[in-house]
């Protein structure tokens, strides 16, 4: 009963409490959550750090949340607990890695912090239906560098293509990301 646990049963141990449903996750989930977790701080000890926060958060909102994927419950707790790390370290300057992210989104997605207009969830289920129509490269790469952090060169690695390629099927998918959104009444 260690690697080949299913979701459902660790979800249930965490339900009821079970000190093993930690450590039964650690084995199944915890090399993939150090690499993740490495990606976004370049540091081991950082990343070892982050992913035991992961195990904590987890613990601490399992119940009363009962995720259907485990791994990407706990992929969004560490990818959140890394940027909040990232912050600290770097208070008056910000990882470059971050700012750029933001900077390339920002000009595609629009702040609804302040505003009635566009829940958060509502965005949330926009960028989705997005994604799922575009063709796989397109939306692989997109997810790749927005959700994973992933730098233009480890993309271009892991798939074969150039630099030059990954940043114009990036550049045109937020356009045509900003293009379906502006369809959808949420930018102006």
């Amino acid at each position: 009963m260690e690697n080949n646990i299913s979701d459902a049963e660790l979800i249930r141990l965490y339900l009821v409490r079970d000190d093993m449903a930690v450590e039964l996750t650690m084995k199944k989930y915890g090399s993939r959550l150090m690499h993740f977790a490495l990606g976004f701080l370049g540091d081991e000890r950082d990343a070892e750090e982050c992913v035991n926060d992961a195990y904590l958060k987890a613990w601490d909102s399992i119940p009363p949340h009962e995720p259907a994927d485990l791994y990407a419950y706990l992929a969004r707790i560490c990818r959140f607990t890394a940027y909040d790390m990232i912050e600290k370290r770097n208070t008056v300057k910000r990882g470059a890695q971050v700012v750029e992210l933001t900077h390339e989104m920002e000009e595609c997605i629009p702040d609804t912090s302040g505003k009635a207009d566009v829940s958060g969830a509502e965005l949330t289920s926009l960028l989705n239906d997005f994604l799922g129509a575009l063709k796989r490269d397109e939306r692989s790469l997109f997810v790749r560098r927005y959700w994973f952090g992933e730098s233009v060169n480890e993309i271009a690695e892991r798939f074969g293509f150039s630099e030059s390629k990954v940043k114009t099927t990036l550049y045109r998918t937020r356009k045509k990301l900003k293009k379906y959104l502006s369809k959808k009444g949420v930018l102006s």
